[in-house]
């Protein structure tokens, strides 16, 4: 293992390749890394999907695209793929997927020492073979602190970490497009707040009257404008039925890449999501949220720190669970969200954000 005054100028390669929430989450790796070694030069290979996204965040010095689904259609991007990955040359590579797919890439890549997950924890046991230093990290552990944790073991360093936020680079036209926003009357309030109701699966999510009532008593008592964000065409339709409850202070936003997603949200002072990408995003600024949860668990998927807060509806049929409901799907009620009530959310809410505003 390497000791610091080793790795002052050392090249990292690291091995995440989808998918889109699980990037993120995987981003406190990088101001871990860039905290403790500031001249190291951070590689990341992702699929070409999801290029875009890291390619935009500040601490990563190249993002390597592949495109693993054409590596079923064709040898020809199979030999492409191999003389990407074995063009350069590092000096630690870190696994952070844990399956075969990543496994592959990990050994056609080019690094003097590869980590990775230990038997219990990593997500395809075959990986295994791919790597030569293993660790394990607890599952019940924040998803961002089980990624940091394997790095943080091979450095044999248990301290603390709490990410301060970046902001992603995006072009002069994408920077324009989010001075428009914040230029429209109806957002020019003493706290602009960024509302993303949306999520994959419905039982993740506010009814739309209960999250209306709750605006509604964020805007008596802190004067707020809304900035109400969508990603699937579903969801727009949501946030325009909320955008009529409050027609002078609320724009339903255009969709926005992510980069520039995450920059407009680094112009707010709250965010408020349930567990989505959406959510996930916000961590990596350093804008506070205050989040939703009803059948995945915020100890695992909330953002790390201080500044972020959330409060989880109770399951009404005393179901317990680590990570994620199993019936998370097909629960034909979705109670245990969507039985909170405004009151009860403004309450959890008002405490929390005297407390962070003091």
């Amino acid at each position: 293992m390497y000791k610091d005054s080793e790795i002052s100028a050392t090249k990292v390669l690291i091995v995440k390749t989808s998918a889109l929430g699980d990037i993120v989450q995987a981003f406190n790796v990088l101001d871990y890394l860039h905290n403790r070694f500031p001249n190291i030069q951070i590689d990341w290979v992702v699929e070409q999907s999801l290029v875009s996204l890291v390619r935009a965040h500040p601490l990563v010095h190249q993002a390597v695209a592949l495109d693993i689904r054409g590596l079923k259609k064709s040898w020809k991007h199979l030999i492409a793929t191999i003389r990407i990955l074995r063009k350069k040359r590092y000096d630690l590579l870190f696994d952070l997927q844990g399956n075969c797919k990543s496994g592959v890439i990990t050994l056609l890549s080019r690094s003097r020492v590869k980590v990775g997950f230990g038997w219990n924890s990593v997500r395809e046991r075959p990986n295994l073979f791919f790597t030569r230093h293993h660790f394990d990290v607890p599952k019940s552990q924040n998803i961002r602190l089980q990624y940091v944790g394997l790095v943080q073991q091979y450095f044999n360093d248990s301290s603390l970490i709490e990410a301060g936020g970046v902001r992603f680079n995006i072009p002069l036209d994408e920077q324009e497009k989010v001075r428009q926003i914040l230029s429209n009357p109806k957002l020019k309030s003493p706290m602009r707040v960024m509302v993303c109701p949306g999520s994959k699966w419905v039982n993740k999510q506010l009814p739309l009257e209960t999250l209306s009532q709750f605006l509604a008593k964020i805007q008596t008592d802190y004067q707020a404008s809304f900035l109400l964000m969508w990603g699937a065409e579903e969801e727009r339709a949501f946030c325009t039925e909320l955008q009529a409850r409050f027609p002078s202070t609320s724009q339903v936003i255009d969709k926005l890449s992510l980069p520039t997603w995450q920059n407009l949200m680094n112009e707010v002072q709250l965010v408020i999501a349930v567990d989505s990408s959406a959510l996930h995003l916000c961590g990596t600024t350093p804008i506070p949220s205050f989040s939703l949860f009803g059948p995945t668990s915020p100890n695992i998927f909330k953002p790390i720190g201080h500044r972020h807060y959330s409060l989880q509806g109770p399951c009404p049929y005393g179901r317990t669970f680590e990570k994620a409901c199993p019936i998370l799907r097909t629960c034909p009620t979705g109670s245990c969200i969507r039985s909170l009530s405004a009151d009860a959310i403004y309450e959890s809410f008002s405490g929390w954000w005297k407390t962070l505003s003091k």
